[in-house]
């Protein structure tokens, strides 16, 4: 059984999610501006402060990501690293075996 790192793919996370935040903010600040004619100042006034505070959280899940696929690259890169050492080192015959009564001129 293998254990696998977080996140199982090799590539970075998207920054396109960053752009979540940004939408809601600026869908909520065009609804509270319509309020005049469509009555909506309050519900984009919602939408706009749940954009705000997804900010943060996209932010840190983001990080998180981010951070977890450096990791994961780091360890493929040092596990990579020993494997070609490993078949560097091996010569096909062990190091700690003695040949005895064999005499070589």
């Amino acid at each position: 059984m293998s254990v696998r790192a977080f996140p199982e793919t090799h590539r970075e996370p998207r920054k396109r999610i960053l752009l979540v935040p940004v939408v809601l903010i600026l869908v909520g600040m065009l609804l509270v501006y319509m309020h005049p004619w469509f009555s909506t100042g309050f519900i984009g006034a919602v939408i706009s402060l749940a954009g705000v505070l997804s900010i943060f959280l996209v932010g840190m899940v983001f990080a998180d990501l981010w951070a977890a696929s450096r990791r994961t690259k780091d360890i493929i890169k040092a596990r990579q690293a020993r494997s070609s050492s490993a078949k560097a080192d091996a010569t096909g015959q062990d190091p700690f075996e003695e040949e005895v009564g064999r005499e070589e001129d």
